[in-house]
């Protein structure tokens, strides 16, 4: 038997997401986790597994994948927990190929390497990573300089949990043009990935103030100033991020009820879980999300 838990980004389990589990002889089985984000897949052979969970109804949630082999079982029971992670893709939409922007515009990048970053971008889009991989290394072979695909590797890293790698390419992009403001965003997420709350503030506000209208950025550095107890300013990072980005960031609405429970502000927490669940009536923690506005529902309404 294979078996794990699911967790979300804040560590609570994510319930009735979907697992994936892949051999490396292309067989592929899913399973859905209970209401404590357990798994479980019974009757596998031995080998090589890739385990990997989707939150289709949480679209700003996603996990890198984790391996395993029946080496390292014990008594037939293998054991892999994947973690939900907070994305920190682009926010804009992605340039059409052959697009020039303004950074790239004072670049002399070489044709085949251009040509590579574009491929790899696809690639990733596609979620086919190890293809990604190839493209982008290509591009950076061709032109060292090439920061911005030094970036999106470092997101790739990123996303499979080699963080320390991944920050090395950010900190390269950044060598080379240090008004990247992807390449602080992707520092700054690899230092919440790692507890790292007051260092990654400060990469996210730099990544803030070179590109002010990238709502991802703000629910980052909301999420990062929520860790360490800094309620109003991570309010206004999660309300500012929702004015830019309802969608890319209607989470900031379960982490605005978060700093309002903490004021004993009831109504206005379940009303901020309510809007969530508006947008997201089919959102894996709906049923625990709904218990929690009911509670701060009947709470709101008793006297002090």
């Amino acid at each position: 038997m294979i078996f794990g838990r699911v967790s979300l980004p804040d560590g609570q389990p994510a319930a009735r997401v979907r697992v994936f589990i892949e051999t490396t002889n292309g067989l592929k089985r899913d399973v859905l986790t209970d209401q404590e984000g357990n798994y479980e897949f019974r009757g596998m052979s031995a080998g090589r597994y890739r385990v990997y969970a989707t939150n289709p109804d949480v679209p700003e949630q996603f996990s890198e994948p984790a391996e395993s082999d029946t080496t390292r079982s014990f008594a037939n029971r293998l054991q892999i927990n994947v973690y939900l992670r907070l994305p920190m893709h682009s926010d804009k939409k992605e340039a059409k190929p052959g697009t020039i922007n303004v950074a790239e515009a004072t670049q002399n990048i070489p044709k085949d390497a251009r040509k590579a970053y574009e491929q790899g971008l696809k690639f990733h889009r596609e979620n086919r990573p190890q293809q990604a991989m190839e493209q982008f290394n290509k591009a950076i072979e061709l032109f060292p300089a090439y920061f911005q695909a030094l970036t999106e590797r470092g997101s790739l890293l990123m996303q499979h949990n080699n963080l320390a790698e991944s920050e090395l390419d950010f900190v390269r992009a950044l060598q080379i043009n240090d008004k990247y403001a992807p390449a602080y965003r992707g520092i700054g997420y690899c230092q919440i990935q790692q507890k790292q709350f007051q260092a990654a503030v400060s990469n996210l506000e730099k990544s803030f103030v070179l590109d002010p209208n990238a709502p991802m950025t703000l629910l980052l550095l909301g999420y990062a100033n929520l860790s360490l107890n800094r309620y109003e300013e991570a309010r206004q990072c999660f309300q500012q991020a929702l004015k830019l980005g309802a969608d890319t960031a209607a989470r900031a609405h379960v982490y605005l009820a978060e700093i309002y429970a903490h004021e004993q502000k009831f109504k206005e927490a379940a009303d901020s879980i309510a809007a969530y669940l508006k947008a997201n009536p089919n959102a894996a923690d709906a049923a625990n999300l709904r218990k929690m506005e009911a509670d701060w529902r009947q709470r709101s309404t008793q006297k002090p």
